[in-house]
């Protein structure tokens, strides 16, 4: 049976996280970090208690586990591994319930917001349909007619209260952990605004991690890939926004991300892939800023228009809307500002495109006059003497 196939089509059918690993093995350390947020509301999540759970599962049985808080967890054993499909949950967070469990437990009410926050990052689901795909997957991926039986685990009281007497601190929220994810993620997106290459990833690093009660896990904003994925994509573009870098090409670097987390299968390419567009999102700021950065707005705005744009047969009138001006304010406006007029900025563009393509590249020049902007030929050749004070030629001989 193809393992890696029945993950990946139970994970896409119903937007949940699908692990696995050889039975002989004690269960990864990394879940019980994640997803054992509080030991006494999450007993069974705990490493021993999720460990024996794990031992527990007989044969051709599909075991749910269940917190105190609703959040869920579907265990199986198949060709030698263990499966763990979740956590997830069936219903929108409920603060009467969860207010409740806090009661039974002595919590104080102030703990709600971190216990929402903590509940909101799993994907919703229902128990039937998971079960329904994983027995429909097993019987066809697996050649097999054997009919997995379903049954529904709780934590026993005994494991809770013992849960309870052997933690002896009380988790308390007074605020400081969102105070703290707010100044972290405050920090991060600064650092792409400011282009700030150097630091922008440890600042990621660090948003990612948080310290509540002395306890190190992965913060649950950032716990499911998909989600986590959403947010900082969503949270970068806005801040490259801010930070001046072009639409064009923080929608390009963005599109290309979401590309490239199609095939990402562990986390760790997850976490690179992550990085890589951050980092390209803040050096587009930083490009920007050290180009452009000194100009008017509507001077920034043509000069990035032209940049994506100086290969296209594109009039002043064209050119002027972006800016927001009217052509002859514009001529006057851009020459003020860069020295240069409209057209000869465009021939700089260009020229300096095709200087690239006959240096590295065997292209034809009339295909380079082409490719930059310039059909006409011997047209080309004038522009390009103009500003290299050479023929295309002579400039790819001697370079």
């Amino acid at each position: 049976m193809d393992h890696e196939l029945f993950a990946s089509l139970v994970q896409n059918l119903h937007a949940v996280s699908v692990r696995s690993f050889p039975e002989e093995e004690e269960p990864p350390r990394e879940f019980s970090e994640r997803f054992c947020y509080h030991p006494v509301l999450q007993a069974c999540f705990s490493r021993e208690n999720f460990a024996s759970a794990v031992r527990l599962i007989p044969e051709a049985m599909i075991h749910k586990i269940q917190d105190e808080l609703g959040i869920r967890v579907l265990l199986f054993r198949l060709d030698g591994r263990i499966f763990i499909i979740g956590p997830y949950v069936i219903r929108d967070f409920q603060e009467k319930a969860a207010r409740s469990v806090l009661v039974m437990h002595k919590l104080a009410a102030s703990f709600i917001p971190s216990l929402q926050l903590y509940y909101s990052a799993f994907p919703i689901s229902a128990d039937p349909e998971i079960v329904h795909t994983v027995r429909a997957l097993i019987r066809t991926l697996g050649q097999t007619e054997e009919e997995f039986s379903y049954r529904n685990m709780t934590a026993a009281r005994k494991g809770l209260e013992e849960a309870q007497k052997e933690e002896t601190y009380e988790v308390r929220f007074d605020y400081q952990s969102i105070r703290k994810r707010y100044e972290q993620e405050n920090r991060f997106l600064r650092m792409i605004e400011e282009g700030d290459t150097k630091q922008v990833l440890q600042a990621f690093d660090q948003m990612g991690a948080s310290d509540f009660n002395n306890r190190r896990y992965l913060s649950s904003v950032y716990s499911v890939p998909e989600v986590a994925f959403a947010m900082v994509r969503a949270l970068s573009r806005k801040a490259a926004e801010r930070g001046g870098a072009p639409l064009m090409e923080i929608n390009e670097i963005t599109q290309r991300a979401v590309q490239s987390m199609r095939g990402v299968r562990n986390e760790q390419a997850f976490i690179a892939n992550l990085h890589s567009m951050i980092l390209e999102l803040t050096e587009a700021v930083r490009r920007h800023q050290l180009s452009e950065g000194k100009y008017s707005v509507p001077i920034q705005k043509v000069l990035s228009f032209l940049r994506l744009n100086y290969s296209q047969d594109i009039s002043l009138g064209e050119i002027a809307a972006v800016s927001g001006y009217a052509p002859s304010y514009l001529s006057r406006a851009f020459r003020k500002e860069t020295g240069v007029t409209v057209s000869e900025h465009l021939q700089r563009l260009r020229t300096a495109e095709a200087a690239r393509l006959l240096k590295e590249s065997s292209i034809p020049v009339a295909e380079i006059s082409a490719y930059v902007g310039y059909p006409d030929n011997n047209y080309f050749v004038k522009v390009f003497r103009k500003h290299y004070g050479m023929t295309p030629g002579a400039w790819r001989k001697m370079s």
